[in-house]
């Protein structure tokens, strides 16, 4: 018994020196010369700035809507041209009073928005003349699809309706809407053709009504989130009814019958940018990142540093760390930042949406946006904002480093940083414990921008690499 505690006690001895052994190096003073583990480890400064792209990838059925400036990140404005599924078809056809269309609206419901909420503003809306086609970049000219001279309709508006009560504003799920009156001539010509059999299909419709381009024409202040847009028509419904007797008896009732924007037909969002001068000049202590503009921020990594010092060692990780300069507390609208959490993972939801910061080289930008791919580890990666500390942190990059130097190791490794939004649902991981796993990645297209710090106090990748050789 004496023995076997004796042996305990050495044990212990022997881990506890491992344990506390400096200079990182753990427990290798009690290997064999020959046995011990070579270790590089280093911090390097590495290259950034600031890049601006011609358009960037949104298949969506959402957008954005507004004018909106920032001191920083300069002007935003942006637009969207959109077809409409249609009902192709009325409820109670042959029971509409005289054949005849009440009324006409176009409704653009969003559930946010950026800026002033009492910013005076103008929409327009424009008849789309020609055929949408399925080029989702953001840089389609609106000009070639539009008739700009003759709008439907204009309408003045601000991000907080002030003819609608508080109680009243849930309306279709949605706490904020604009209603736009369109001509009911607009509307009568399509009960008319649906009457004569005109439009009995989807491609018919989309035919006859190629669409419309919304666009603010007046203000500057506030960006619309927009989630749903609609076009409504409202008729009146003639109804045979029994009184309590069983007798017959008339009466008339409110229908309404609706095309929407769905992911089944073609949304084009476009963003117009005026970036300050200085967004884009090479600073020596800022880089730039901003959202929906195609902004992004480029890293250069020095691989002929790195591979100089690890010889023919193996990567263990490559840890990178961005510090971001606090929000200028001056403005009095600032934009957010892109990558923060919205808590909603831990929310108890069975699926979501995340903001986060995507890393990649940027000939796979293309294929990973329009494939709707998610960051693997590999070739891509994500994180969020630390409010903690100010961060962007990736873990461990190694292999897009290790990739990079097996195909060029006399070149710089480029990576960019581009604003994105997840979708996930919940996996379950354990019998009592689920996790978060993303299945789709987008451009965030919500107004956000971000200043780096890429002084050399900043800007740092840490490389740690070890070579284990063992003596036989």
């Amino acid at each position: 018994m004496k023995t076997k505690g004796i042996v305990f006690c050495l044990l212990l001895g022997i881990i506890y020196t491992a344990c506390t052994d400096s200079a990182g190096r753990v427990g290798l003073s009690i290997q064999p010369e020959g046995d011990k583990v070579s270790v590089f480890d280093t911090t390097l400064v590495i290259g950034a700035k600031t890049i601006v792209v011609d358009s960037i990838y949104a298949k969506t059925n959402n957008g954005l809507l507004g004018d909106f400036y920032d001191p920083t990140y300069g002007n935003i404005k942006s637009s969207y041209l959109c077809q409409y599924y249609p009902s192709v078809g009325f409820p109670y056809l042959d029971s509409i009073v005289d054949n005849k269309i009440d009324s006409v609206r176009l409704n653009i419901y969003y559930t946010s928005y950026l800026g002033d909420s009492l910013a005076p503003m103008e929409v327009s809306v424009y008849p789309v003349v020609k055929p949408l086609n399925g080029n989702y970049y953001t840089n389609a000219d609106p000009a070639d699809y539009c008739d700009l001279n003759h709008p439907i309709a204009k309408y003045g508006y601000t991000a907080r309706n002030l003819n609608i009560s508080d109680s009243l504003m849930q309306v279709n799920g949605y706490y904020h809407y604009i209603s736009v009156p369109l001509p009911v001539s607009f509307g009568q010509d399509y009960l008319n053709k649906i009457l004569n059999n005109e439009l009995q299909t989807v491609d018919e419709f989309l035919a006859y009504f190629p669409g419309t381009y919304l666009t603010t024409t007046y203000g500057t202040g506030s960006m619309l989130s927009v989630d749903m847009t609609d076009i409504t028509l409202y008729y009146t419904l003639e109804k045979t009814l029994q009184d309590i007797n069983g007798n017959d008896s008339l009466a008339t009732t409110v229908a309404s019958a609706a095309f929407s924007v769905t992911k089944e037909v073609i949304q084009l969002n476009k963003f117009n940018n005026l970036n300050p001068a200085f967004l884009t000049e090479d600073s020596p202590d800022k880089a730039y990142l901003k959202s929906p503009a195609g902004v992004f921020t480029e890293l250069t990594i020095p691989l002929k540093t790195i591979l100089n010092g690890i010889g023919t060692k193996k990567f263990s990780s490559v840890q990178l760390s961005l510090k971001a300069y606090p929000t200028d507390n001056t403005v009095t609208y600032p934009l957010p930042f892109p990558g923060i959490s919205n808590n909603s993972e831990s929310s108890g939801a069975a699926s979501g949406y995340s903001p986060k910061l995507l890393l990649i080289e940027p000939d796979s930008v293309k294929n990973f946006f329009e494939m709707k791919k998610v960051a693997d580890g590999q070739t891509s990666f994500t994180t969020q904002f630390n409010s903690s500390t100010y961060t962007y942190d990736y873990n461990n990059i190694a292999n897009v480093v290790q990739n990079a130097i097996a195909k060029a190791p006399d070149k710089d490794l480029k990576l960019w940083l581009i604003p994105v939004l997840t979708t996930w649902y919940m996996q379950t991981v354990s019998y009592t414990s689920t996790a978060p796993v993303d299945y789709m990645t987008a451009h965030y297209l919500y107004p956000s921008g971000v200043t780096l710090k890429k002084d050399s106090d900043n800007l740092k990748v840490r490389v740690i690499a070890t070579d284990l050789t063992i003596n036989e």
